[in-house]
């Protein structure tokens, strides 16, 4: 296969298989947070801590993106694939880690935050360009676009995690398949 941005490589990342023994590992946590209520949003925390996933990438996720339209009730799936992508965001700690540095350093963040961790950056558009005009890209557009392909158009800035979504997007990451 190319190493060409394809529609599969989009898809085959958006709706990852999870392993069988990984997926069981969540459902026992999980079943922990819905014996007695539906789990809600209020529940997140203590499932990732539970699972023993490292609260600098657990804290962005978005709720919003884990509930049943209109609840604070959680969606199975959605917290399964999200809780997934943690493990291959872990897994592939060092690509992401690197590439994000660059971004943040060409974007001149690193000095006007020094104190900043490198998971808590944002870059926003201005940003974006900042860091186009560095690598002497004429045409913004295309790191515009992973903008709003990172965040569904709902944000005009993108966290770490937003930034691994987008190299699992375009096949960069590495994760076992089902």
């Amino acid at each position: 296969m190319s190493d060409r941005l394809s529609y599969e490589k989009v898809s085959q990342f958006a709706n990852v298989k999870v392993p069988q023994d990984i997926e069981d590992e969540m459902l026992n946590v999980y079943a922990t947070y819905s014996i007695e209520h539906d789990m809600n949003t209020n529940d997140l925390e203590p499932y990732f801590k539970d699972l023993e996933l490292p609260k600098d990438l657990y804290k962005l996720i978005r709720k919003e993106d884990l509930v049943i339209e209109g609840t604070n009730i959680i969606d199975f799936q959605l917290l399964i694939r999200s809780t997934y992508h943690i493990l291959i965001y872990i897994d592939n700690g060092d690509v992401i880690k690197n590439l994000w540095t660059t971004m943040i350093k060409n974007s001149g963040r690193d000095v006007q935050f020094p104190n900043t961790k490198l998971t808590d950056h944002v870059l926003s558009v201005k940003d974006l360009q900042k860091i186009s005009n560095v690598i002497g890209v004429s045409d913004q557009s295309g790191l515009i676009q992973m903008m709003s392909c990172a965040t569904e158009g709902n944000r005009l800035f993108i966290t770490y995690l937003d930034f691994a979504s987008v190299l699992g997007k375009l096949g960069l990451l590495r994760y076992r398949k089902a």
